[in-house]
């Protein structure tokens, strides 16, 4: 009996991009990723939080750009050739999250992959899907739809000063 082994993945597994920031692995679902690109000009906009680099302006579009370094409150680095823009697209939107450094796509059965862990502090718990277990890691899991609640929180605020 043979088995169409690409249906197989994605029923049993899910597939991460995973990334690093800091010390800490990262890892997002490959398919809410549009692209990985390397850092490019980004414009700084007026009273935002530090966690938003600014915009860029991606093949036309306007894309809002996070520092997942400044959102996790850890000290900035000079960016370097391995920094990366991973371009999400979550509801419709793209937001470009600025990471150390791309490293890898995993395979990790879904089985492997835990809710909430109580591990994460309450500073950062909003921002954590959950965890992944590989053999020789714990992947932590980035939750999307903060960051997007996050951004739009500004832009009402700004609309309503």
């Amino acid at each position: 009996m043979t088995t169409d082994s690409k249906s197989e993945i994605s029923r049993d597994s899910v597939q991460l991009i995973v990334f690093s920031v800091g010390n800490e692995e990262y890892g997002l679902e490959i398919e809410k990723i549009q692209e990985v690109i390397r850092l490019k000009t980004i414009k700084k906009l007026p009273r935002t939080p530090e966690f938003i680099l600014g915009v860029m302006n991606l093949r036309g579009k306007i894309i809002p750009i996070v520092g997942l370094r400044e959102k996790f409150n850890l000290d900035p680095i000079e960016q370097n050739e391995f920094t990366r823009i991973i371009v999400v697209n979550q509801s419709q939107k793209l937001i470009g999250m600025v990471v150390d450094e791309v490293n890898r796509v995993v395979n990790v059965p879904v089985e492997n992959i835990e809710g909430n862990p109580d591990m994460v502090n309450d500073k950062t718990r909003s921002l954590v899907r959950g965890v992944a277990k590989l053999e020789d890691a714990v992947i932590i899991l980035v939750e999307l739809d903060y960051l997007l609640y996050a951004l739009e929180e500004i832009q009402y605020e700004d609309n309503h000063h």
